[in-house]
């Protein structure tokens, strides 16, 4: 079967989105591209948020042209994170895999994976391109002293993978999905996302402008955002981190 994709492997750059936005301002007329490299010395999340990266992980762009509006353009992040989980759940059949709102996977209550969107400006109310950024922990992962979610590795939670392997098992799922996504539209990401969100009680806790904010999660809206049921209302929330 012909690849979808086109990947590029470095060993060293400060960030893989910011390898492809290089490209990007190049003018080079590239789409589906892939780029992984060995290390990142200056990789970054939400919000600047830095993002550990060692040796053995996977660091990695993806530049499409979905040519959607800037309302849609976060369903790529959780199709991304679905993608990711499916993939993970390929290789143990009970893998316990949970997604966290708005960008992060959990393996065994612990996060394991995030993932960045990136987009240009748009031109006639249209996105003229996106990178989704992805960061996996393999072998190693940061000790960091949080209250809320632990951070894993695979390796630490006793699962074992070829790097190479997994990123092309990885990137045939998501082009997959994104084809499936520009045909059917974001039903399909929102039902996996939905009955696989992390929940205590069936309920989550947001934090949302220095509030903390519990619910019932009810529906992934189209823009990304969330409709959470409270014991007072009913909210809809279109940004803030789950800790709980």
């Amino acid at each position: 079967m012909k690849k979808k994709y086109n990947l590029i492997n470095l060993k060293t750059v400060k960030s893989t989105n910011l390898e492809i936005k290089k490209m990007i301002s190049s003018k080079v007329n590239i789409n589906n591209l892939c780029l992984s490299a060995d290390n990142q010395t200056d990789g970054y999340g939400r919000r600047n948020a830095k993002w550990f990266s060692y040796k053995g992980n996977i660091h990695l762009s993806i530049l499409v042209k979905p040519k959607c509006s800037i309302n849609e353009v976060n369903q790529l992040s959780f199709m991304t994170s679905i993608t990711l989980g499916d993939t993970l759940k390929k290789i143990k059949s009970n893998i316990n895999i949970k997604y966290k709102w708005p960008n992060d996977i959990l393996l065994n209550k612990k996060k394991i994976a995030g993932v960045i969107v990136e987009t240009s400006s748009f031109v006639n109310k249209k996105i003229k391109w996106v990178i989704i950024g992805i960061g996996l922990n393999i072998k190693k992962s940061p000790n960091l002293n949080t209250k809320e979610f632990k951070i894993t590795s695979l390796n630490k939670e006793k699962i074992y993978v070829r790097k190479d392997d997994f990123i092309d098992s990885f990137l045939q799922r998501f082009f997959r999905n994104y084809e499936f996504w520009k045909k059917k539209g974001f039903n399909f990401i929102k039902k996996n996302w939905i009955s696989n969100v992390y929940k205590k009680n069936n309920k989550i806790v947001v934090k949302y402008q220095n509030n903390y904010i519990k619910g019932k999660i009810l529906d992934l809206l189209i823009n990304g955002g969330i409709k959470l049921k409270t014991s007072k209302e009913t909210k809809e929330l279109f940004y803030g981190d789950q800790i709980t």
